[in-house]
């Protein structure tokens, strides 16, 4: 999804290579002029000696430092087999372990490298973030493809608004909220919040569907907080869809649009985009349909037996 940064302050700009790369990768801002920085790797290679039987214990040169939230997503490069997508739930000493086994035995003659996917840089206020707008970005890199290397480019955008859409939901709230779920997370994660961010993405778009006619977003929200019990349903079931439970999944799907469109009853809402609560803008009534739309839902709808025999053929007129 977008990435988001309040306006005024120094933004820590993220980026995860798709691909192992080579070189240093350079962020670009196109803002007048155009701001252009090379990126720092969040954490140094490092070199692999030997793995563990196990095939998820891996023996590296001594790190000092022990592994960080952001630092799990990293590359395992060997001179004789393919390049693995690995997850790094542990460093310590000389020892890393993976989140999952490798899927076989790998040749460890010769050294291999643990290459690490983040690299950030700062989008400074003074030119980049110092006022509200739509930014695009490009992201340059080398990708390495062992042989050879290739030049890549990826584009984004990066918006800038005064209050970035937050319901203040994480992975403790979810948790204090739904103490089932806490036996339920992943071996490779430590916690839910990947689920609750994509949650969160799945959350915007619904409200950007309702507001985009008033040419707001979830951005122009006031009152985002009110969004949290929905947002944590929503939440629920993207976990539990994940385990294959699909009857609670869309028990809680359903309870989560509820609680979503008795939440856009009452919306505060900066209709004229300064930044302030102004009269005429708080308990917004808002709807989650539209008044041309003549969808509905049909979940307590039992078909007659006329539509249950009905056959559409080709050729028939509506």
């Amino acid at each position: 999804m977008m990435k988001k940064a309040i306006t005024g302050q120094d933004y820590l700009f993220e980026w995860y290579a798709p691909k192992p790369i080579t070189g240093t990768p350079e962020a670009s801002f196109v803002v007048s002029p155009v701001v252009t920085g090379a990126m720092t790797q969040g954490r140094a290679d490092i070199t692999v000696s030997a793995m563990g039987n196990d095939r998820r214990t891996l023996t590296i040169n001594n790190q000092v430092t022990g592994l960080k939230s952001d630092q799990t997503p990293a590359y395992l490069i060997t001179d004789g087999d393919s390049i693995y997508n690995v997850t790094v739930i542990r460093i310590e000493g000389t020892t890393a372990i993976l989140s999952d086994p490798l899927s076989r035995e790998i040749d460890l003659s010769s050294a291999a490298t643990l290459q690490f996917c983040l690299w950030y840089t700062t989008a400074p206020a003074l030119t980049v973030t110092a006022a509200s707008a739509q930014v695009p970005y490009t992201v340059s890199y080398v990708e390495d493809l062992g042989t050879s290397t290739v030049n890549r480019l990826q584009k984004g955008l990066l918006k800038v608004t005064p209050r970035p859409f937050n319901t203040g939901l994480n992975h403790d709230a979810l948790c204090a909220q739904f103490p089932q779920l806490a036996d339920m997370v992943p071996r490779r994660q430590s916690s839910f919040n990947p689920q609750v961010r994509a949650a969160q993405d799945e959350l915007e778009l619904m409200l950007r569907d309702v507001l985009t006619e008033r040419g707001r977003d979830e951005d122009d929200i006031f009152n985002a907080d009110s969004f949290l019990q929905a947002h944590a349903f929503l939440s629920c079931s993207i976990i539990y869809e994940s385990v294959s439970k699909y009857d609670e999944s869309e028990r809680m799907r359903e309870r989560a649009i509820n609680l979503f469109n008795l939440t856009l009853r009452t919306v505060d809402l900066d209709l004229n985009s300064d930044g302030v609560l102004d009269e005429g803008e708080e308990n917004i009534r808002e709807s989650g349909s539209k008044r041309a739309d003549f969808r509905a839902s049909f979940t307590g709808r039992t078909p007659t037996a006329y539509e249950t025999t009905f056959e559409i053929k080709r050729g028939m007129r509506f």
